[in-house]
């Protein structure tokens, strides 16, 4: 297949008519505005550096859209099929969305993006070695002197935004060839780990593209791997094992099946940790955590302690509920308290009743003295803080299933996913979800009424839980 790697523009000219048929061939394994990217990514570990030149084709038709890509990339040019160089905006006084700088296209209003485009820019990051910074999260490209982490959303690379329905378009199929400078190990999400300075990697089944190269070795079983730890084949089965009874616990509740394989990182974080803290991050079927020790997951029985099936619980519930739900104003009730009520019943059918009952009312400490706005009112994304998205929202998520059974939970959260295919959420769709369930319009009613958009909702959703499992 056509990459992009020390391409001539003469040689991009020849290899149009063999790119084009190869699209054509791969269409019948692509979903109508599913994204494909090839061509090359070299990275240097110990600069920080990366050179990039890609080829983003079958693109959705948007006519509101912006073409996002990390504030440290600098573009040195947009081309079109035809390999002529495309006037942007962006350049100069762009406008900042998270992580990254909007760009546009400068053509006519009621035109919409390209089916296709070539970009080329580089951008160096700092190296952690002796020092750190103040913070660490998700959306920074993080090195240090082991290895280089960056995920879908620091956007390394060019993410498609829909205006309209304030939606991120960040998992593609690719065809990349990957260097390193100055290590030894690269991993694209979705594709194997390698041993490799240099390497090819291929994927006809789209993921959000997250990067974790330097100098470590890892593990595999049975097509799943454990990177960047120190781990035994024995240790690895034994972790899986347990892993497998999650995934099979998720499938079974949702009845959508979890067949993808895993891949567990350990990555150390750029920021300075307490002792025995840990935070992880998934970019699914990529699950990285810092600060967790692999080989004290179990206990002497071989099980995971209760603590770690609550853990993954929720880590790998965004297997479900991820990147498909997390748009529109609502979107980090959708993306994290939605995967955190599934680490409940993870809790309760793996660990015991007994341990989830104390889960819940430990819970309750974190929110009785915090205020909180009803989900009807909210105007923006940050007004769901951590303690709405993580803590209050999750309990309300538990009264819904102790109102209405388990049962009926799960066909609403599918029915849910189900509209997420097509459109932003809303508490409309979870009201639609309900009553396809079962639920009937007036008992819905009267939840919403008590749970959601009461005032005092959180009052009522104390007084529920500490009635059922105080």
């Amino acid at each position: 297949m056509y990459t992009l790697i020390k391409a001539t523009d003469q040689m991009y000219l020849k290899s149009k008519l063999i790119l084009q048929l190869v699209c054509a061939l791969s269409l019948c394994n692509t979903l109508n505005g599913q994204i494909h990217m090839e061509g090359s990514v070299a990275l240097d570990l110990k600069t920080g550096f990366f050179k990039c030149d890609l080829q983003l084709s079958n693109l959705p038709k948007l006519k509101a859209y912006r073409i996002l890509l990390n504030k440290g990339m600098n573009i040195k040019y947009f081309k079109d099929t035809r390999n002529e160089l495309i006037d942007y905006v962006g350049h100069y006084d762009g406008s900042i969305k998270g992580e990254a700088v909007e760009y546009t296209f400068k053509a006519d209003p009621n035109e919409h993006i390209p089916q296709e485009f070539r970009v080329n820019y580089k951008g160096a990051f700092p190296v952690y070695v002796d020092d750190f910074n103040l913070f660490d999260h998700k959306g920074l490209i993080a090195i240090n002197d082991k290895t280089l982490r960056a995920t879908e959303q620091t956007k390394w690379y060019p993410v498609i935004y829909d205006v309209k329905n304030d939606k991120l378009i960040h998992s593609y199929t690719y065809d990349l060839t990957l260097s390193l400078e100055g290590g030894s190990t690269i991993f694209i999400n979705g594709s194997a780990p390698k041993k490799a300075a240099k390497e090819h990697f291929v994927s006809n089944k789209a993921h959000p593209l997250l990067l974790f190269a330097g100098n470590y070795d890892f593990v595999e079983d049975k097509g799943d791997y454990i990177l960047n730890t120190t781990v035994t084949k024995e240790n690895a089965e034994i972790i899986f094992g347990n892993i497998a009874r999650i995934k099979n616990n998720l499938s079974k509740n949702l009845g959508i099946e979890f067949s993808d394989n895993i891949y567990l990182i350990h990555h150390r974080a750029i920021n300075k940790r307490k002792k025995g803290s840990s935070w992880g991050f998934n970019t699914y079927p990529s699950f990285a955590f810092t600060g967790l020790d692999f080989k004290k997951l179990v206990d002497s029985n071989g099980k995971f302690y209760d603590d770690y099936y609550k853990y993954f619980g929720h880590e790998f519930g965004h297997n479900y509920f991820g990147s498909n739900v997390m748009s529109g104003k609502l979107g980090w009730f959708w993306l994290e308290s939605f995967a955190e009520y599934l680490s409940y019943n993870t809790a309760e059918d793996l660990s015991g009743k007994q341990f989830l009952s104390e889960v819940l009312i430990e819970q309750l400490k974190h929110i009785k003295e915090s205020s909180f706005i009803p989900l009807d009112k909210i105007e923006h994304k940050d007004q769901i803080d951590e303690k709405y998205r993580y803590v209050l929202a999750p309990l309300m998520l538990k009264c819904f299933e102790d109102r209405f059974g388990r049962q009926k939970a799960n066909l609403t959260l599918k029915y849910v996913l189900d509209f997420a295919k097509k459109e932003s959420l809303t508490l409309e769709h979870l009201e639609r979800a309900a009553t396809k369930s079962g639920i009937s319009k007036k008992q819905f009613e009267v939840f919403k009424t008590n749970f959601i958009i009461h005032t005092d909702f959180k009052e009522h959703i104390i007084r529920e839980i500490e009635k059922k499992y105080g």
